[in-house]
């Protein structure tokens, strides 16, 4: 009986004549959902589909695409109004739900019920921009809904893990682009018809055989990248990441909320899928959102205690003939944190106004410090070598030197230490290899900060423990630093030749970068010798 009450209900949403009218088809909707039991999450998922589709397809702006026929809407809503339109629907549908699903002996239909109404509201969540009084409200709807915090943050890990086993597994998958896509577009605020209607056994195995391994098999259907009868029910990864953000800076919540039974790293690792996304944004705000996210999960973190996979010579090519377990703990394995870093820097280097890069720049040594110091090192070295800008690179150079003091100053003797050993000085001097061929003006400031760390080893291994007093023909620091002085005092001559034909600011500002940089050159040079 309800089931056809519930299509009635549902057919007459569109003939609502204004929004009044539409809070009371919602309670017939409810009405008949509370006569359904089997498999009521499937209708449970129709009704939200449609009530979704319904009232964001009455928003008078430009965020729906598709939705319905502009010229056929009889009034029209702000996406904040539908926001609280839609909560008006769902708000009562958690509390049903959490009830019912609480008396459930199928666990299966049980979390179904609960996840439709996560991936509603996570919807919802993806619509807000601003409004904190909304966002505050539907964080508080979610972590009513049962499902545990951890779950829910998984999302894009779990995404990123599936589409390299079908990258690395199946050759031939169709989707790779599709795939890699989604965890770039705005797909998944859709709320077009998604289907799955063909998926090959080979994709629904590694599917089935990664949820399994991250234990939430259970989940499978609303973590997946395709196969949902609608695409707002694959829960939404912008969605997420709003959600993050409203409850770990709200004074309500915050970091609290999240259970000690997870380690701080645990969440580092999650909440950081969704800090990399949004500092990667066009959008300014969502870039401050991102780095604010990161920034309160790295105060929860201890200091030089993360351990990543970041070892010497280590292959990062894809073998394809790895089995599912080898690539998929191989795929665990992965540095992750490197493009994080880069994308940070990338922002700080983007950003126009002063405030926003010195922010960016404390959040950036905040989550280095995270960092075990030799696994540390590795990172930051190959960062050095592959970034484009100079003065980033020094930033990480200052990274490096710091831990270097730290380590010559410390007491206890590690033999695998990089700071004590003649990886150090490959650094430097691949560094500043590079940095000779390159504008000395544009890379000052990173040959600056090589020169601080070179002094520093001359003075103190005094037993060349790493080949920084080794003296080559070619390849040795002084052979660098010399080439080096010869290029600078050309560029020099060119900028006071310069100085003389140009009143400009920053003409004059590079000449003394140049002075400065040749000062620094100049005794670096005579301790050398």
């Amino acid at each position: 009986m309800g089931k056809e009450e519930l299509l009635d209900a549902l057919a007459g949403l569109p003939a609502a004549a204004s929004i009044e009218d539409l809070p009371a088809q919602f309670a017939v909707v409810h009405e008949a959902l509370s006569d359904i039991q089997r498999k009521r999450w499937k209708f449970l998922e129709d009704a939200c589909s449609v009530v979704l589709r319904q009232v964001f397809s009455l928003v008078s702006n430009d965020e729906i695409d598709g939705m319905s026929d502009v010229d056929s809407r009889e009034f029209t809503i702000s996406t904040q109004e539908g926001v609280d339109l839609c909560l008006q629907f769902i708000e009562p549908l958690i509390h049903s739900t959490v009830l019912v699903a609480d008396a459930l002996d199928d666990e299966q239909e049980a979390v179904s019920q609960r996840g439709v109404v996560i991936a509603a509201l996570l919807y919802l969540f993806a619509k807000v921009s601003k409004d904190s009084e909304i966002k505050s409200r539907l964080v508080a709807k979610v972590l009513l809904c049962g499902v545990e915090i951890h779950v829910i943050l998984a999302t894009l890990r779990f995404r990123e893990e599936l589409i390299e086993c079908r990258r690395a597994l199946l050759p031939s998958y169709e989707s790779d682009s599709e795939a890699e896509s989604e965890l770039d577009s705005d797909d998944d605020e859709g709320l077009s018809e998604h289907t799955g209607e063909f998926e090959s056994e080979d994709t629904q195995w590694i599917t089935e055989q990664v949820a399994k391994a991250w234990g939430l098999t259970k989940y499978r259907y609303f973590l997946q990248t395709s196969g949902q009868e609608y695409s707002f029910t694959a829960w939404s990864y912008r969605g997420i990441g709003n959600f993050v953000h409203a409850m770990i800076t709200d004074e309500q919540h915050g970091v609290n909320v999240m259970p000690a039974a997870v380690s701080p790293f645990s969440w580092l690792f999650h909440i950081a899928a969704y800090a990399h996304y949004m500092i990667h944004s066009k959008d300014h705000q969502e870039r401050l959102c991102g780095l604010e996210v990161l920034r309160v999960i790295c105060d929860v973190c201890p200091n030089d205690k993360l351990t990543l996979d970041a070892e010497r010579g280590r292959d990062e090519n894809n073998d394809t003939s790895l089995s599912f377990r080898q690539q998929a703990a191989s795929f665990r394995k992965r540095d992750w944190m490197s493009p994080l870093i880069q994308v940070i820097t990338n922002a700080m280097v983007a950003f126009p106004e002063v405030n926003d890069r010195s922010s960016t720049l404390a959040v950036l040594k905040e989550l280095v410090s995270k960092i075990a110091v030799t696994d540390r090192f590795w990172i930051l070295r190959d960062l050095i070598i592959k970034c484009p800008y100079g003065n980033v690179a020094a930033v990480l150079v200052d990274f490096v030197r710091n831990d270097a003091v730290q380590s010559w100053s410390s007491s206890e003797t590690n033999s695998q230490s990089p700071f004590k050993t003649t990886e150090i000085c490959l650094l430097l001097q691949d560094t500043l290899t590079k940095s000779a061929e390159r504008d000395l003006v544009l890379h000052a400031d990173l040959v600056a900060s090589c020169l601080s760390l070179v002094r520093f080893l001359y003075i103190r291994d005094k037993d060349n423990t790493t080949g920084i007093q080794t003296k080559t023909t070619n390849h040795g620091i002084r052979d660098v630093l010399t080439r080096i002085s010869k290029r600078l005092q050309l560029k020099i001559e060119e900028s006071t030749s310069g100085r003389s034909n140009a009143d400009s600011q920053s003409v004059e500002n590079d000449f003394t970068h140049l002075m400065i940089l040749e000062a620094s050159l100049s005794s670096t040079l005579e301790l050398c010798n």
